[in-house]
């Protein structure tokens, strides 16, 4: 009868959170009920009385329709306060097994473990082993491996970035690495390590289902014994006082004990808005920023994707869809799998490498374009922007090298992204002569092949030319899809 009951009560359970939702049941079922079937009649036991009153108030009518659905329309259900089955978590299952007189015999836990063993095992967390390494991402990378490796580095260690740029990947390879590591110990005899990776929007809702549950002393025993806890998106904790108060005391007893704490953010912690306590917390660790990704990175990138995919793309294939793909590794992957895609039901060939005929056709459709024709303003804005250069230095006669190249990059840009004649480019940059935009066409596609670099900023700041052309074309593309309502 006892696995006839299991088996009754977890069909139960599958039912339920089919009509309420996954997230909804693990919230309310999950952790704070037990479900015991006898015969037609099926017996939920509550954690606390709040539990109880919250399912009888809106979830009944759904439980006693699951209820029929599994035993028929004789189903009965049956609601009651019982705190005591929930004392002693872990120990629950052994003491069922065994016989223990204080346990119903048929009583299963219907929560998120449960439905888990019978659904696939979802996605594994990604590898470090896997993160191509730059220029732009070096210093993080390093910090995450140290973290990973418990060879020092400081803790916590928040790494900030705009989106799509390997901040996730990161968290996710190191308590990755942290759990392998843990399986070494293990097999040698040491102590094990624990790590797991949230989103804080996950760490937020775990926190507020212990609060209503009454379980935030369980709540705090998982997660503060952690040996790594890897927090993304923690910008979500802003203007939630409770929760940031619970985090900050989480962090300190991590810290305490030994552990780690990793976090992700798209800006610098000051900038976040969160309290000065949490604030000044993550400065006092380490503080990392992600750049986007050089070319010569994007092209690894690119190469890497496509190896994944079982794709041979031919260098200059490669070099196309960095140039195009600026803005986040996510749009390198978009076209990757997209070019992976056309290969697929394209006409097959004696020869498997990708090369350029086909990674236009990734880019034919014109989502990769603006909606609009550009302007050759919009051209003149992104470079004196990006460059720090007035339009009234542009259009004079003066010879600084920001200025001179500025000149020269907008002719390049207006030349290929315009639909602008030389006399036309000429007259938009106040030249007498078409020749001067010539020349500085000719000069700039002379130096993209000298690997030449160009000054962007008042303070020194140098990006190779190819990679400026690349992060302008973007920014001008972009910037014209909204003001024209694109996407």
């Amino acid at each position: 009868m006892a696995d006839n009951g299991s088996a009754a009560s977890r069909k139960i359970g599958q039912h339920l959170a089919r009509r309420i939702g996954d997230h909804t049941y693990d919230m309310w079922f999950g952790n704070t009920t037990r479900l015991k079937v006898e015969g037609s009649c099926v017996r939920v036991a509550a954690e606390s009385r709040f539990v109880a009153d919250w399912i009888d108030d809106h979830f009944r009518a759904d439980l006693d329709r699951a209820a029929r659905e599994a035993l028929g329309e004789r189903a009965q259900v049956q609601l009651r306060v019982a705190p005591g089955l929930f004392e002693d978590d872990a120990a629950a299952p052994a003491a069922s097994r065994h016989g223990d007189p204080g346990l119903p015999e048929a009583v299963w836990r219907p929560g998120r473990e449960a439905r888990r063993a019978e659904r696939a095992p979802g996605p594994e967390l990604r590898r470090l082993d896997d993160f191509v390494v730059g220029a732009s991402n070096r210093l993080a990378f390093t910090a995450a491996e140290r973290i990973a490796g418990r060879v020092g580095g400081s803790s916590p260690l928040l790494i900030h970035g705009e989106c799509g740029v390997g901040k996730t990947h990161l968290l996710q390879g190191t308590a990755h690495r942290t759990r392998n590591e843990t399986q070494g110990r293990r097999q040698s005899g040491g102590p094990a390590a624990t790590a797991r990776y949230l989103s804080a929007e996950q760490f937020t809702n775990e926190y507020i289902n212990a609060v209503r549950a009454n379980t935030i002393g369980d709540f705090r025993k998982r997660i503060r014994k952690l040996d790594l806890l890897a927090i993304d998106d923690v910008h979500f904790l802003c203007n939630k006082t409770a929760t940031q108060r619970e985090f900050l005391h989480t962090i300190d007893a991590i810290d305490l004990a030994g552990g780690r704490i990793m976090l992700a953010s798209n800006d610098h912690p000051l900038q976040l808005g969160l309290s000065q306590a949490l604030s000044s917390r993550f400065v006092a660790g380490m503080v990392a920023r992600i750049e986007r990704p050089d070319r010569e990175t994007r092209i690894r990138i690119v190469q890497r994707l496509a190896d994944s995919r079982g794709l041979a793309v031919a260098e200059v294939a490669a070099q196309a869809i960095a140039s195009r793909c600026v803005g986040s590794v996510r749009e390198l992957e978009g076209a990757v799998n997209k070019l992976a895609a056309l290969q697929l039901v394209g006409p097959k060939s004696e020869t498997a490498e990708v090369g350029l005929v086909l990674v236009e056709q990734v880019f034919c459709n014109g989502s990769w374009r603006p909606k609009t024709p550009l302007h050759v303003n919009d051209v003149i804005e992104a470079v004196c922007d990006r460059l720090v250069v007035s339009r009234a230095d542009l259009m004079g006669s003066g010879r600084h090298r920001r200025v001179v190249a500025a000149r020269g990059l907008v002719a390049y840009l207006a030349r290929a992204l315009t639909t602008l004649s030389y006399p036309e480019i000429a007259q938009s940059l106040g030249r007498k002569h078409h020749s001067t935009v010539h020349t500085a066409v000719g000069r700039v596609t002379k130096q993209l092949g000298e690997q030449h670099r160009v000054e962007v900023g008042e303070n020194g700041d140098s990006v190779t030319l190819c990679d400026l052309i690349d992060q302008l074309r973007h920014e001008i593309v972009k910037g014209k899809g909204r003001r024209h309502g694109g996407t």
